[in-house]
């Protein structure tokens, strides 16, 4: 469980760090954005690892929909880039969004169990990813757009 416990709260960090670099440090963004879907090969063999150990189910499946989601989103947008959320492709964005969100769930709602204070840092790192990656689609503030230098 404790794996668990670090891959979910991992994943969130880094998802934050990648909006946040996708909005005020874009050099960084393409490596965590890498690093976010390269963590679906830890989610794979860690879900082998906890299915083997006899870890409950739910477990298992939170860490597989992460890799599901995270091969998807390697292939779209770094082994095959295609242009999908603008204009949307929905037959990318559905399931894109789909996986992404289960994915999101299935590794929170355990967290309950375990530690109710690791159940809100995760509830508050999701909320900041998300409220980042939906400013992220905004137009980007350039130099010449808010005065600065």
């Amino acid at each position: 469980m404790e794996w668990f416990v670090l891959f979910a709260l991992t994943g969130q960090v880094l998802m934050v760090g990648f909006f946040a670099a996708r909005r005020w440090r874009p050099e960084l963004a393409d490596l965590l954005g890498k690093a976010v879907y390269g963590l679906g090969v830890v989610a794979a063999v860690l879900a082998v690892a906890l299915w083997v150990t006899g870890e409950p189910g739910h477990l298992v499946l939170a860490l597989i929909v992460y890799a599901a989601w995270s091969v998807l989103g390697a292939w779209v947008d770094v082994v095959h880039p295609i242009a999908w959320r603008q204009p949307p492709r929905w037959s990318v964005l559905v399931p894109y969004a789909a996986l992404l969100i289960t994915a999101m769930l299935l590794l929170w709602v355990p967290l309950w169990w375990v530690n109710w204070w690791l159940w809100l840092l995760y509830g508050i790192l999701y909320t900041v990813h998300t409220m980042l990656n939906l400013t992220s689609h905004r137009g980007r503030r350039t130099a010449a757009h808010d005065g600065t230098s």
